[in-house]
């Protein structure tokens, strides 16, 4: 003869009804729709592949090393931050455009940066020599 566990039934009872309530819940769940995918930002769009927001920065260029296409900003408290130059960076010296090469003529002048921060390092996407 065959013993039944009433607090096993119990315990499979109540997993099967667990299961039945996650599925039921898992169809019911909407899929955001395109019209509300297409209306995230590019920022938005960038940070969620991994590359983070576009920041901006002010401060006094200390440093430029164009062979290694980097460029050394003293930002607030003057803290250095060092920045990746790359061929799709604009490059600003008063009104006309620059290289990071016609930067070396610029150290401890007022820079604007906008810049990326990735994980190999800051990324500019636009250094502005200001005066």
């Amino acid at each position: 003869m065959m013993r039944r566990n009433p607090s096993l039934a119990l315990l499979l009872a109540a997993a099967l009804g667990l299961v039945a309530v996650s599925t039921t819940f898992a169809q019911t769940k909407k899929k955001p729709s395109r019209a509300a995918t297409a209306k995230t930002s590019k920022a938005e769009q960038m940070a969620n592949l991994g590359f983070g927001v576009t920041e901006s920065l002010s401060g006094k260029i200390l440093m430029v090393m164009a062979d290694q296409n980097l460029l050394v900003v003293s930002g607030p408290n003057n803290v250095p931050y060092d920045l990746k130059v790359s061929a799709k960076t604009v490059i600003v010296v008063g009104e006309k455009r620059g290289t990071i090469s016609s930067l070396a003529d610029q150290v401890g002048k007022p820079v604007s940066v906008g810049f990326v921060p990735q994980r190999d390092g800051n990324h500019a996407t636009r250094i502005e020599v200001i005066g």
